[in-house]
């Protein structure tokens, strides 16, 4: 299917810009190149582009005014921000005036590839059919917070480590309780801690980045898969997701970690093993992250 869909990158950094091209190109993608706003949104105005990659804080129009101007034009398009791990907040706000997800630099052509694989998945599922009504079909989101499911997160896992397998590559998993989440369900009532069950899903979204996956494992339990990503850059996630929790919601977070293959070689033992982290986080005072 790549070779049938357009990629327009708006980047005007010449050495971005050609990172990006032989990324894409490799992935089988047909890459549409633009080194003006103007230039990129007259592309846009005479193809159909499933998804557009712009940098984040061009001066020329950022990633925030990029979005907007893009969904006038083609409402569809799924807009990617690329942004330095030292400007996640802005890339965020992008996501909220409307763009699907962002690339982090430096750039890595593994994270270029699945980013920009799910956000063309996600423009042509939205063409053929309404999004809520394919997913409960499939039964594979939660129908409380809209994240994905425990039975698709294990069809996720068991992809990943498959992929793992044919091309050597790291995987880490963050297991998240929200602590003392019974006895506020039993004070507040059960509407309440519904609620905050949906808010906090929105915050693990919104805290992690587009090439990750959140999933409710169950109850007050969920799960981020992390793609590509050695423990040392989990943990960095996990603390940003504790402190998130802290400032967005009325409770605290416990994390466990572990990584694939330094921790386990199964899905089986890597979600035991973050299991196990995440109890030893809730017995040592929660609020906190422990890797395995």
């Amino acid at each position: 299917m790549p070779q049938e869909i357009n990629i327009l990158v708006f980047e005007d950094d010449l050495t971005a810009a050609g990172l990006l091209e032989s990324a894409l190109k490799s992935a089988g993608y047909r890459v549409w190149m633009a080194t003006t706003a103007r230039e990129a949104l007259d592309l846009l105005r005479a193809n159909t582009f499933p998804v557009a990659i712009a940098e984040l804080r061009s001066s020329k129009m950022n990633g925030i005014q990029f979005t907007q101007e893009v969904h006038k034009i083609s409402q569809g398009t799924n807009v990617l921000v690329i942004t330095l791990y030292s400007f996640i907040n802005s890339a965020i706000e992008a996501m909220e005036a409307g763009a699907y997800g962002y690339i982090t630099k430096p750039l890595n052509s593994s994270e270029i590839r699945i980013v920009v694989e799910r956000a063309a998945e996600r423009f042509f599922l939205l063409s053929t059919s309404d999004e809520k009504d394919y997913f409960v079909d499939l039964a594979v989101r939660d129908g409380l917070t809209g994240l994905f499911n425990r039975r698709y997160f294990n069809e996720l896992i068991n992809i990943e480590i498959n992929r793992i397998k044919r091309s050597p590559a790291t995987l880490s998993l963050l297991m998240l309780d929200i602590d003392n989440f019974k006895n506020y369900n039993d004070t507040q009532g059960h509407p309440a801690g519904d609620e905050l069950l949906k808010k906090a899903a929105k915050v693990f979204k919104n805290s992690v980045r587009a090439v990750d996956m959140v999933c409710r494992y169950g109850g007050e339990e969920f799960i981020v898969m992390l793609p590509q990503t050695a423990k040392a850059v989990a943990q960095i996630i996990a603390e940003r997701l504790r402190v998130q929790t802290g400032l967005y919601l009325p409770t605290t977070v416990s994390i466990g970690i572990a990584t694939l293959p330094e921790d386990a070689q199964s899905a089986e033992d890597l979600i035991q093993k973050a299991d196990d982290a995440l109890y030893q986080a809730k017995k040592s005072g929660k609020n906190k992250w422990c890797a395995a």
